[in-house]
C-alpha cells in the first residue's frame, strides 16, 4: 500500500461522513390530495441549514418515507380529494415547524399582520390575497386552535387532517404504521425505479 492510498481511504471516509451530516431526515410527508404529489418537512434541527425547509415533487413514497425521522408521519390526503370541503380544509391547515411532538403554537404575530395589511396595496395577484387574509384573520378558528398562518408539530397536523378523514402513517423502527391497520416494512435503500403509492380508498388524480 503506498503513502497516497490511506490518505485516499481517508478522504473517502471524511466524504461519506460529510454526506451523512448533509442528509435530510423529514418530521413528515405529505401525499396531496388532487395530484399525488409527495412533499417532505425537513425534521427541525438548530445546527442544520435545512432545518426550516422543505423538499417538494419527489416521486418515490418509498424513498421519502426511508428519510423521515422515527415517529415521524405521512399524511395521505388522497381519501379526500373528492370531499366537497378539501379546499377549505387545505387553506385553514396550519402549517409545519418541523417538530414531530408538541402542542405549540407557534402563531403569527400581529406586528406581521399589520405589515402584511400596509404593504397590501403595492402587490398584486395572490400574493396581495394572502397579505389581506393574513390582516384580516379571515377564515382563523375562533376556538384558540392554528389557524392557516400557524406553525405546529408534524403530530399537531396529524390530528387536523386525521380527524377530516386522511389516511396516517406513524414511523415505528423500520415500519410504518398505517391509520387503517397495515404495516409497511420500510426499506433501507429502496429502488428508485417503479416505485409505487400505497392503494387508498380514493385513487390520485389531478388537482385544479
Amino acid at each position: 500500500m503506498t503513502e497516497k492510498q490511506p490518505r485516499q481511504i481517508q478522504g473517502r471516509e471524511k466524504q461519506k461522513g460529510h454526506e451523512r451530516e448533509r442528509r435530510i431526515q423529514f418530521s413528515e410527508v405529505t401525499i396531496a390530495a388532487w395530484t399525488g404529489e409527495i412533499s417532505g418537512q425537513h425534521l427541525y434541527n438548530p445546527t442544520s441549514g435545512y432545518a426550516s425547509g422543505s423538499t417538494s415533487g419527489m416521486h418515490s413514497l418509498d424513498r421519502a418515507v426511508a428519510d423521515i425521522a422515527d415517529g415521524g408521519y405521512v399524511i395521505d390526503l388522497r381519501p379526500l380529494a373528492d370531499h366537497p370541503h378539501i379546499t377549505t380544509w387545505v387553506f385553514r391547515a396550519p402549517m409545519s415547524n418541523g417538530r414531530i411532538e408538541g402542542e405549540e403554537i407557534n402563531r403569527l404575530s400581529d406586528d406581521v399582520r399589520k405589515a402584511a395589511g400596509d404593504m397590501a396595496s403595492g402587490l398584486g395577484g395572490a400574493f396581495q390575497d394572502l397579505a389581506l387574509l393574513a390582516a384580516a384573520r379571515i377564515g382563523e378558528p375562533l376556538d384558540g386552535s392554528a389557524g392557516a398562518f400557524d406553525y405546529v408539530s408534524a403530530a399537531y397536523r396529524v390530528v387536523y387532517w386525521g380527524s377530516r378523514g386522511a389516511l396516517i402513517g406513524k414511523r415505528v423502527g423500520d415500519t410504518l404504521h398505517w391509520s387503517d391497520g397495515r404495516q409497511q416494512p420500510i426499506e433501507a435503500k429502496p429502488q428508485t425505479q417503479g416505485a409505487t403509492l400505497p392503494a387508498t380508498s380514493k385513487p390520485p388524480r389531478r388537482g385544479k
